[in-house]
């Protein structure tokens, strides 16, 4: 099976979890993130991923290990792909629907108290109870996300935060979607605490990220004090820093929308050249029969060119003798010389026409088309022919 093919097919439904299929959705979906993150963390300490140092406070006792690994989701609640939504985690009770509130209303807070909230691991490690999840594996790499692991996505993924033409900028909070489709529905919060559900170009780009980013300090909520979101909050409050106008995130954001336009366009031109093939081969496919022909005959003629090179550079070789024992002078040496390499270069140029006439006698218009796209098609062609054929 062609997993290229596999993780762009939109198409795809449910997949049952045989052996075979359970082992190739892993594959694909373990190759995609990194299996492991081996950072090892200072004992006592956390490392951010801007190479900060935090001292941490461990708790008296520590929490039993989350098991937030990697694997495929085996209970069929984040098997379904496709135009079907991924089950939702339990409905939270109402003390953490109160924290979520919390958090979607001071989101956009927290990312200008960064500095600060990056310079306490307990603030770092404060948790949001927001869960997300993807299909096939369902919540893992995504369980117990903290303060400072937001503060970390929207500071280093492109696909993390929006900046809309008319000047709304949001910060994503909530990730769910199939890693294979792409399909996806991520919601996304504003400055005024407004949500909103939206589907991402590029979604390969942001939930390994979260991914990566989570999992690094699985070890350290388990083991260090946090702040709740409430007293992180009264922190702020209470500090009251003063913050000079934001320039630094109104670029980060602006850098961010740079990034996703760059993406976005790369993404259009993969998309346009791919649909200007699909119909390259349709067209070639409609003139089979001239274009394998011509492309026997343009074989036949670089063989014929290749062994005449083959006779010329031998018979530089006996000029060159020639002239060392005198059988020639230098005059005679240099007029057959340049003989044999004007025939060398018109044979190049006789083939370059032959492929050029041969091309605009059948398709006048599609100046583009070149030999290499013919022999591609031919090639596929036969490729087909022999799978065909009975083993």
């Amino acid at each position: 099976m062609n997993i290229k093919k596999l993780l762009k097919d939109p198409t795809i439904g449910l997949i049952n979890i045989g052996r075979n299929t359970c082992s190739l959705t892993k594959q694909i979906i373990m190759g995609i993130i990194d299996k492991e993150n081996a950072l090892e963390h200072p004992d006592g300490k956390i490392k951010l991923l801007n190479g900060t140092v935090l001292d941490c406070y461990p708790l008296e006792q520590p929490e039993d290990k989350t098991d937030n690994a990697m694997k495929l989701d085996t209970t069929g609640t984040y098997l379904v792909v496709g135009g079907k939504k991924p089950a939702e985690a339990p409905r939270s009770d109402e003390e953490k629907e109160e924290e979520e509130k919390l958090f979607l209303n001071n989101a956009f807070r927290f990312l200008q108290h960064r500095d600060r909230i990056m310079s306490d691991s307990r603030m770092f490690l404060c948790p949001v109870p927001i869960q997300s999840n993807i299909a096939y594996t369902g919540t893992r790499g995504f369980r117990r996300p903290t303060l400072g692991i937001y503060l970390e996505l929207w500071l280093n993924c492109e696909r993390a935060s929006l900046y809309e033409e008319n000047g709304t900028k949001q910060l994503v909070y909530h990730i769910a979607g199939s890693p294979l489709s792409g399909s996806n529905h991520c919601a996304f919060v504003d400055a005024n605490g407004k949500t909103e559900l939206q589907s991402i170009a590029s979604f390969i780009s942001l939930w390994p990220t979260f991914i990566d980013i989570n999992c690094r300090y699985d070890e350290a909520k388990n083991k260090y004090q946090a702040y709740t979101l409430k007293q992180v909050i009264e922190i702020l409050d209470k500090e009251n820093l003063y913050l000079n106008d934001d320039m630094e995130m109104e670029i980060l954001f602006l850098k961010s929308a740079l990034c996703r336009q760059k993406i976005d366009r790369a993404d259009e031109k993969k998309r346009l050249e791919r649909t200007i093939d699909k119909l390259k081969n349709r067209l070639f496919y409609d003139h089979r029969d001239e274009l394998e022909a011509i492309i026997a005959t343009y074989n036949e003629k670089i063989a014929q060119k290749e062994k005449r090179e083959k006779e010329i550079d031998e018979e530089c070789k006996e000029l060159r003798r020639k002239l060392k024992s005198g059988e020639i002078d230098n005059k005679q040496y240099q007029k057959q010389l340049t003989s044999l390499k004007k025939e060398k270069e018109n044979n190049e140029y006789m083939l370059r026409e032959y492929r050029r006439e041969e091309l605009r006698a059948l398709f006048p218009r599609l100046w583009f088309i070149t030999i290499g796209d013919v022999e591609k098609f031919c090639s596929g062609l036969k490729h087909a022919s022999n799978e065909e054929e009975p083993g």
